[in-house]
């Protein structure tokens, strides 16, 4: 946004426009880079380049509304009871929205009316239902950078989840990145101009970034974004926080909450924590790992790993499951705590059914409670936020005397809110309407003059039946009728063909096609008594549902801390569910160097292809014996699928949940890598090869001993000798240096590397099994000790559709290749190669006169050197 001051320019434009124009500019300079709504009666109205943009976004009419100096004033709107839909779809394509409310009553206004911006809805402040998934964060992120370190700092506005990091190590931009990645931002914070580079670290995609310009960067200083933080939580400084010292975290944690306010311009009571994290304490990911092996979505629309994982019933579960699979734990107490709880639950199916379907009455706590915060929440919100209180004690029952440390946990922090509960009891009537306009909200005997309002409006109402009875059977006019308007309020309508019958006392209104409309003094009288208790009604309405919201504000922390325990209470038993359901094991968890799983199966995969059954396969791997793998066969034999199966297996383990085998053994992987398949990135100028190199180089820098690495046909976008002296240095590299030698699964086709399991000791070779049958191959799916011989891609050429001719063609060549044991030279037609054998054999003879006339007795041993050089380079030189 932009300064709200007014520019000289704009200041002469405004003396030359109307009032109201001359308003909308100001409000227009306020919102900046925002579209601006600015409410004009029942519709929220756009002028000027705003109403250009927002036409086309909506597919709505572009109209003026008049001329100024001969221009129009470009203009369109939409209609105010249901803009939100338009704000949505607004925000959604990336634009951010200033609400420019009537901030008094036009009734009692005195000339024009007051209006100014009440909220500036922005893609990563959003909080709307319907433009929210309810199993997905929406992530507004701020970033601090300084020239030794950077800050990041994340938000959910509409749950109230607030966490921040910082590095002040060397490999800052990486880690940074990696956060970005993994968070996946809606929006963006970033002060301008950056203290230090920030290109390294790309947007990704579906991130809207917002620059703060320089004269709000102060809330990028450590000084204000410290004093924001404290005034937020209400504490004098930040070291229960755990960021006291800590600046760059201080800094973009602080400014995330300066713009949340300034957006949304209200009390953020919901905000009542941060968390500050290590990312050491969790496996590292970053987003090639995590796009390679399909985590929480599919570039083929298939079912990604959280697709397959997550059976939580409640939103608040969902959204926690997908945290805790983008950010496996790598702390090994936290881990058995998890993984007790799945297998306390996993073993009682009465219980955890139970528990389940109690969850599954629980509404999504995080966000009524955001809601209530921000004052969008409605009494349909309150009525659920009552019903899921009410199931509170049935699945405490559940939790007593559980044997896990983590379900004991949860038990001795519940909270039953009682009290909250019976606070909307009182208030809010058991089926309440969707919004306070509607009415009705507030319980009869909640508030007795309310009470007596509607009386009066009910009296009045059937005062006015009586009315309308009465006037008809004086007058004979059976077809009279009681009628209201905003314009004229409560009027007599009679048809023009009944006329004639219309007392004299009767005082026409209003003249329509086919009927006249009429009032009474009586009838006047009476309408000013209903319209100012219905009046005094819906605002008293008003007034006791704002009260009864700060009331439950107060209580903000306790309904977090429950929704918390909550949703950890529904990935637990979710977790457990699948296990039982798909017979997973629950795996033995330390920090040895050993990976032995026995039967595992690819969580995904197995669950997708039902009609076929999954097998599975050993993997035994550690850095004695068995630190690399080396897999060879054919492509489609399955090597892709297994290395990615030990993966997720991996990954599941350390979220706590039991894994697709029958037996596994985990020794903590601080970091996965993967190298498997390959895309062209032609936009960035990159090659599938060079995206290879660039990943297996990312690979080979930022290995630690605790790495599990997957490498996948190394050197395969270059020549062949290229391409096999490539992927033997990297083996090579992978075993010797320093001492790292982290476990590694390497697949392959250069069936030349299989040779190095003789020189490397903990190089171990195995073969995805394949079966010939005629001119067919069968693939077997399993994973066993020894090298291929073969590469079978003429067979996968025919299963993929290739001519026949080009097949036979094909295996024609393959039988010259390999009964001449060499390369090209075999395929070159005769002719020619018996010109190059010639000239080879001639050539050769020659250098053998030389060599034996040479008199190497007479010649310095300088000389004799010089001279056998020369005939070397001659040699080299023969076809």
């Amino acid at each position: 946004m932009q300064d709200p001051a007014t520019t000289p320019s704009q200041t002469a434009q405004i003396v030359q426009l109307t009032p109201m124009m001359e308003q909308y500019l100001r409000m227009k300079d306020k919102a900046g880079d925002a579209l601006l709504l600015f409410r004009m009666g029942d519709f929220y109205e756009l002028f000027q380049d705003d109403a250009i943009v927002a036409s086309k976004a909506l597919n709505i009419a572009l109209t003026s509304r008049n001329k100024q100096q001969g221009e129009p004033i470009p203009m369109c709107g939409v209609p105010f009871h249901s803009a939100e839909g338009y704000i949505e779809s607004l925000v959604q394509q990336g634009f951010k929205v200033a609400i420019c409310e009537q901030i008094e009553d036009p009734k009692q206004a005195q000339g024009l009316v007051q209006r100014d911006i009440v909220q500036v809805i922005t893609p990563g402040t959003i909080i709307s239902t319907t433009a929210l998934n309810p199993k997905e964060h929406n992530f507004l992120a701020s970033i601090a950078l300084s020239a030794k370190g950077a800050g990041f700092a994340y938000i959910d506005v509409s749950t109230g989840t607030f966490a921040v990091t910082a590095w002040d190590q060397a490999n800052w931009p990486d880690a940074l990145r990696r956060e970005v990645e993994r968070v996946q931002p809606r929006e963006i914070l970033v002060p301008e101009p950056l203290p230090a580079r920030l290109d390294l670290v790309e947007q990704p995609p579906g991130t809207f970034a917002t620059t703060f310009q320089a004269w709000e960067a102060a809330h990028f200083r450590r000084e204000r974004a410290y004093r924001r933080l404290t005034q937020q939580f209400g504490v004098r400084t930040l070291e229960s926080f755990g960021c006291e010292d800590n600046d760059l975290a201080i800094t973009a944690a602080g400014a995330l909450v300066a713009y949340v306010h300034r957006t949304q311009q209200r009390t953020l009571d919901h905000l009542q924590g941060l968390r500050v994290y290590n990312t050491g304490d969790y496996m590292v990911l970053d987003d090639t790992t995590r796009q390679h092996l399909e985590l929480l979505q599919s570039p083929q629309r298939a079912s990604a790993l959280i697709d397959i994982m997550d059976t939580t019933v409640t939103a608040m579960g969902g959204r926690l499951l997908r945290q805790w699979i983008s950010q496996p734990l790598y702390v090994l107490p936290a881990l058995q705590e998890r993984q007790g709880a799945v297998a306390e639950l996993a073993g009682e199916s009465g219980r955890r059914t139970q528990l389940r379907q109690g969850l599954e009455r629980v509404a999504d706590l995080e966000r009524i409670v955001g809601r209530l915060s921000l004052g969008s929440v409605t009494p349909r919100d309150l009525g659920a936020l009552r019903r899921s209180i009410q199931h509170l004690p049935s699945i405490e029952t559940l939790l007593h005397n559980g044997a896990s440390a983590r379900l004991a946990q949860l038990a001795a922090e519940w909270d039953p809110l009682h009290d909250i509960e019976s606070c909307i009891a009182a208030a809010i009537v058991d089926d309440p309407p969707a919004t306070l306009r509607d009415g009705q909200a507030i319980r009869p005997g909640y508030h007795a003059e309310l009470d007596e309002l509607r009386d009066h409006d009910a009296s009045g109402k059937n005062w006015l039946s009586a009315f309308e009875a009465q006037e008809r059977e004086r007058t004979g006019i059976s077809s009279l009728r009681i009628g209201f308007n905003k314009v004229f309020g409560y009027y007599i309508e009679v048809r023009k063909t009944q006329q004639d019958r219309v007392p004299e006392t009767y005082i026409r209104k209003q003249t329509l096609v086919n009927a006249e409309r009429y009032i009474t003094p009586a009838l006047k009288d009476h309408e000013v008594g209903m319209l100012r208790a219905e009046e005094r009604a819906v605002q008293l309405e008003q007034e006791l549902y704002d009260a009864l919201r700060q009331t439950l504000l107060q209580h903000t922390g306790r309904l977090q801390q429950m929704a918390g325990l909550l949703s950890q209470l529904d990935v637990l038993a979710s977790l457990a569910d699948v296990a039982v359901a798909r017979q997973y094991c629950q795996p033995t968890l330390d920090m040895s160097d050993r990976l032995s799983i026995t039967d595992g199966r690819h969580p995904v995969l197995e669950n997708i292809y039902q009609d076929e059954r999954f097998v599975p396969n050993d993997t035994e791997l550690d850095r004695q014996t068995h630190q690399l793998l080396l897999l060879t066969g054919p492509n489609m034999a399955g090597k892709s699928t297994y290395m990615r199966q030990v993966a997720l297996i991996v990954i599941l383990a350390q979220i706590g949940s039991f894994v697709p085998a029958s037996a596994a053994h985990i020794g903590l992987a601080d970091r996965i890598f993967t190298r498997v398949g390959a895309q062209d990135m032609l936009a960035k100028g990159q090659s599938t090869f060079m995206v290879e190199m660039t990943e297996t180089a990312n690979i080979l820098h930022n290995l630690s001993p605790r790495s599990l690495v997957l490498l996948d046909e190394i050197g395969r976008g270059t020549s062949t000798y290229d391409g096999i002296s490539i992927a033997w240095a990297v083996m090579e590299f992978l075993h010797n240096h320093a001492g790292i030698a982290p476990r590694t699964l390497f697949a392959t086709h250069y069936h030349e590397l299989t040779a190095l399991a003789d020189s490397l000791e903990r190089v171990q070779n195995f073969n995805a099994a394949v079966r010939e049958w005629g001119e067919k191959i069968i693939f077997l799916r399993k994973i066993l000790p020894g090298s291929a011989d073969r590469s079978y891609g003429i067979h996968v050429a025919r299963l993929a559709g290739l001519p026949l001719m080009v097949i036979d063609r094909a295996r024609q060549l393959l039988a010259t290749l390999e009964a001449s044991g060499s390369s090209h030279a075999a395929l070159t037609p005769q002719p020619a190669r018996q010109r190059q054998l010639s000239l080879f054999e001639n050539g050769h003879t020659q250098l053998l006169q030389e060599l034996r006339a040479l008199p190497l007795d007479d010649l310095s041993p300088r000389q004799a050197l010089d001279t056998l050089t020369d005939l070397q380079q001659r040699a080299q030189r023969l076809p």
